[in-house]
């Protein structure tokens, strides 16, 4: 596919995504727009006002030298953010540093908005990947990157983060997952549709259970259907959870193993090679 061609395909999406979502995706506008932006990413992330995950101070420098510092609004109201920057000197990939959509907009399709306008951003500066990080036991995240987006995963990293204070993170460890986004060919790994057996999965109280070592073309392994809502509500069960997925994940990345997509039953298929 041609540069153009990757374009329009790109610039298309990103329309029907807005449309979709009903909202207007466009580059922050001043200081006041990103201190709008940086109480949003607070209030998100249950972060306080003051120790938000970036203040406006960094997006307002990104905005300056030429950043991606995309907002996603009703009105004049931001809603939705995504925030980028380039590698080193020279580089053909943008690493996306954030992305958020206010709870009460959540559902409705900003988030895809958001990423499709910064595909076609990123398109138009010459990048060619778009390279992120995300928690593998957030299932809606894991859905949204591999199924919706058809990135891949071409990292996994045990405490990618030093301990981090928001409420979405406080007292977890910080293992993620790299998603790397081909920009002119977006698309998951195949399974080639071949069941496999788990090698994570839960017993009747909801308990992980890691049923053993990897072995075959196609394995599974299952996450709950929302940690968040764990962490809140019984977070020693949840920490569990990260052992254990922590203990899936090692194993079969060690194997060979790469997550291919999320199952409608909530599984990472990991297929092997």
């Amino acid at each position: 596919m041609t540069a153009e061609l990757t374009w329009r395909d790109a610039a298309a999406a990103a329309e029907k995504a807005t449309r979709r979502s009903g909202v207007t995706v466009r580059e922050l506008r001043g200081v006041a727009e990103c201190v709008a932006a940086e109480e949003m990413l607070a209030d998100v992330w249950g972060a306080p006002r003051d120790a938000p995950p970036i203040p406006a101070d960094l997006l307002t420098s990104w905005l300056h030298c030429g950043g991606c510092v995309l907002g996603a609004f009703i009105g004049d109201v931001g809603v939705g953010l995504t925030a980028g920057i380039a590698g080193a000197p020279g580089s053909d990939s943008l690493y996306s540093l954030i992305a958020a959509v206010t709870g009460e907009h959540a559902g409705r399709g900003i988030g895809m908005a958001l990423k499709q306008t910064q595909r076609v951003w990123a398109l138009e500066r010459g990048a060619t990947t778009i390279v992120w990080t995300f928690d593998p036991l957030v299932r809606r995240n894991a859905h949204f990157n591999l199924n919706r987006l058809g990135a891949r995963v071409t990292g996994y990293r045990k405490d990618f983060y030093p301990p981090m204070r928001d409420l979405v993170n406080r007292d977890d460890h910080t293992d993620r997952l790299v998603a790397t986004w081909h920009l002119a060919a977006p698309g998951p790994l195949s399974s080639n549709g071949e069941p496999g057996p788990r090698i994570l999965d839960h017993d009747d109280a909801g308990d992980p259970v890691v049923t053993g070592d990897p072995a075959g073309p196609v394995v599974l392994a299952w996450i709950p259907p929302d940690i968040e809502a764990m962490r809140r509500s019984d977070p020693a069960k949840a920490m569990r959870w990260r052992l254990a997925a922590r203990a899936a994940l090692d194993s079969s990345w060690a194997a060979g193993y790469r997550p291919a997509g999320v199952t409608a039953e909530g599984c990472y298929t990991l297929v092997r090679g």
